[in-house]
């Protein structure tokens, strides 16, 4: 069985007993199982990962090579379903996900229920065997079985269309009575699963009445994929979780529904065949909606080359979106106020990173708008929030996060000789005593330089950009709700 090892490994220890037994017809399932469990040397064996208690032979030599983990991904294909679920889900968001917005992507549980893996579980056995790592609030698919989808950029962009897509679908749902005023959460649990959506509802035969004469509510819940055409592969988890739910006793009556903007014949039948009710972005708010939204997902994927090449392509897909939707994009606000600081760099960098992503000896550290000219580099952190910067927030940036950030710019020969100015800038302002910290180091820092911004610098940034629309857009966001 050794040489069926070598050259299939890996495999499963089912599929090494069917090749073993079609060579030698006489020898019997458990003659071929103890065979197998009598195997050591220069054999490895994965435990714990597969259904029926298999197990993943493979030989040491090819230890850790692409061959040994693009077989040990396809054995959780085959056989690990409850693990191979979150790596389809992260191949579909472009290899990063938020961990909390990761588990209703799973057929995991979110709470402990007999004889069901929960997510964390699953998870932190994906993280040691290397498949999956987890950076600040990331989960990160691991490159070697990634296929080059990685992309940090494009995964933010669906985040945010995806996330902004709720909030409209709580509108809607709402707005027909669908749902009970204010009872939308997000990324929460029902029936110890997780949805992208829950939220109680008292229409038709969805409420229960208890022997006391309590009404009990029913639910709507709902899980979102966009940007891409879903086929049926990419519909299991939500299939999975409606079934289990189904399972259970005692579980109140619910309505599961998937939001799509694009969706094959096949994925179609089968979703309504378990019942599940598709809601088309177009079908719901209108035919350019979706059009628009992967306008945003492009724009935030390549804000740097946008913002500096064609900035207003910004504009226009900004203000397209608060038409649309008739002012209704607060959530937006602290999304989209990075790009609105990377439009006003722009206008005086030779270049402009959006959400840049750095290795340092602390680990991954992001920075919000990364502009650079012939002599100066402007690293900016940005709050488009409309509470005010804490004292504690600025003692992090200014203890923690700028020595990281600034001990890597030194250690790059393209930026070391630069000046080097750190900007914080808050469409909520700061409290009185993080204001008197910031003057306190900005008047007493010679290595660098530190600004900051509250909203009215903002706004007459805004009018210095020279365009008109820019500063209706940073009014428009920023002031209104403020």
């Amino acid at each position: 069985m050794t040489n069926i090892i070598m050259e299939n490994g890996p495999i499963l220890s089912s599929d090494i007993i069917n090749i073993a037994i079609s060579s030698n017809p006489s020898l019997s399932q458990e003659a071929a199982r103890k065979r197998l469990s009598r195997i050591d040397g220069n054999i490895y064996k994965l435990k714990g990962f597969f259904t029926d208690r298999q197990i993943l032979f493979y030989s040491k030599a090819i230890y850790p090579s692409d061959k040994y983990y693009s077989g040990l991904k396809n054995a959780l294909k085959e056989a690990g379903k409850q693990y191979y679920t979150i790596i389809q889900s992260l191949e579909f968001h472009s290899g990063y996900m938020k961990k909390n917005e990761l588990a209703s992507y799973s057929i995991n549980t979110v709470l402990p229920l007999t004889g069901h893996v929960t997510f964390d579980s699953a998870l932190e056995k994906l993280q040691q065997i290397r498949l999956v790592s987890i950076v600040d609030d990331y989960v990160v698919l691991f490159e070697g079985i990634s296929d080059g989808i990685n992309n940090l950029h494009r995964s933010k962009g669906i985040e945010i269309a995806k996330n902004f897509l709720l909030t409209q679908f709580n509108e809607w749902s709402r707005n027909i009575g669908l749902v009970s005023f204010n009872s939308a959460k997000y990324y929460s649990e029902f029936g110890k699963y997780q949805f992208n959506f829950v939220a109680s509802s008292y229409i038709g035969t969805l409420p229960k009445k208890t022997v006391k004469k309590t009404v009990v509510p029913g639910f709507v819940v709902a899980d979102c994929l966009v940007y891409n055409t879903i086929n049926e592969k990419q519909i299991e988890f939500l299939i999975n979780k409606v079934s289990a739910l189904k399972a259970q006793k005692n579980i109140a009556n619910f309505i599961p529904f998937l939001i799509v903007d694009s969706m094959d014949t096949q994925a179609l039948n089968k979703l309504k065949s378990n019942g599940i009710v598709i809601a088309f972005v177009h079908e719901l708010f209108g035919s350019n909606y979706k059009d628009l939204l992967h306008s945003l997902i492009n724009l935030i994927t390549n804000a740097g080359a946008i913002l500096k090449n064609n900035p207003d392509e910004y504009l226009n897909i900004v203000s397209s979106l608060n038409k649309l939707v008739e002012g209704k994009t607060n959530n937006l606000r602290g999304d989209l106020f990075e790009l609105a600081v990377g439009y006003y760099q722009g206008r005086i960098c030779q270049s402009i990173d959006i959400g840049k992503s750095i290795l340092t000896e602390e680990g991954m550290r992001e920075i919000d708008v990364f502009g650079v000219t012939n002599d100066k580099i402007f690293v900016c952190e940005c709050k488009g929030y409309n509470h005010k910067v804490t004292k504690e927030e600025i003692e992090k940036w200014l203890g923690k996060n700028i020595p990281i950030i600034r001990k890597w710019l030194l250690a790059q020969e393209v930026y070391s000789h630069k000046k080097l100015i750190f900007e914080f800038w808050s469409t909520g302002g700061f409290t009185d005593d993080a204001l008197s910290l910031l003057s306190e180091r900005k008047a007493n820092t010679t290595k660098y330089s530190i600004e900051y911004y509250d909203l009215d610098q903002i706004i007459k940034k805004s009018k210095e950009a020279g365009s008109k629309k820019f500063t209706a857009i940073i009014q428009e966001y920023y002031i209104k709700e403020i």
